[in-house]
């Protein structure tokens, strides 16, 4: 589409290389957690990643959330809905649109596109779209990646890093989504359910959010000593180090979904 009309400045390749380097190394849920909110925050700054995977066939769309950002599943449900959210509609206008990236960004409110998404990116704190997807040979839509509260300005060069990611986005998460169906991972993951308590696993979920141990205690009615205690031991019964790593590591054995 634009692979002229861009150069990569040093930064940006660097980036570019480590997204794909890493990419390949992605086969269960927390390493893609970790590398959404990571490595491909270099080039495409989000808070919320959502992925539509299509295996056609009949089967089910799956989809996939990866955000540190606090939204219930009822208003995610909505974001979601097949028959108007904002996900799906996103898809549609990227079809229409011959398949090229989607952004849509208050810089451009004089357009069409985002008069169409303008109440609903208000109304939810989305802020800003930024998508992209990949598409068979018969036209059909296999996956969808829809980049979302982004604070920064979209621009054309946000499209060309669309344009280059899109492949290893998708390979990561079919590899990610392989992984969990032959592997059994749902099975681990309600044996792993016992590993914390039903306190742990509350704290666990605010944590998830984003929330600091003096909002969890408020919340809670609690200390904010009894929360860093109770931080501790979920940090030792998940065998991780820090925070970030306990909530990739839930979220991997479906501990706070």
């Amino acid at each position: 589409m634009m692979g002229g009309e861009f150069t990569l400045t040093e930064r940006e390749a660097e980036y570019l290389f480590r997204i794909i380097d890493s990419s390949i190394n992605i086969f269960r849920r927390h390493q893609f957690f970790l590398w959404a909110q990571g490595e491909l925050q270099g080039l495409l700054p989000h808070g919320m990643l959502i992925c539509l995977f299509d295996e056609g066939n009949g089967q089910a769309v799956n989809i996939e959330r990866f955000s540190r950002t606090d939204m219930d599943e009822i208003r995610f449900s909505e974001l979601c809905r097949p028959d108007g959210g904002i996900v799906f509609r996103a898809m549609s206008a990227w079809s229409a649109g011959k398949n090229q990236p989607l952004l849509v960004c208050p810089n451009n409110s004089h357009t069409p596109t985002y008069k169409r998404f303008s109440n609903d990116l208000k109304r939810e704190n989305l802020q800003r779209i930024a998508a992209h997807g990949m598409f068979d040979t018969n036209g059909r839509t296999t996956c969808f990646f829809t980049f979302t509260q982004i604070s920064a300005a979209l621009s054309e060069r946000h499209a060309y890093f669309l344009e280059l990611l899109m492949p290893h986005m998708h390979m990561a998460l079919v590899r990610m989504l392989f992984h969990e169906r032959h592997h059994k991972q749902g099975a681990v993951g309600e044996r792993s359910r016992k590993l914390i308590t039903d306190r742990e696993t509350e704290i666990l979920r605010h944590v998830q959010a984003g929330k600091s141990n003096h909002e969890i205690a408020q919340l809670l009615y609690i200390s904010p000593l009894t929360v860093k205690n109770h931080i501790q031991k979920i940090l030792k019964k998940l065998d991780v180090n820090n925070r970030a790593h306990a909530v990739a590591k839930a979220m991997a054995l479906k501990i706070t979904l």
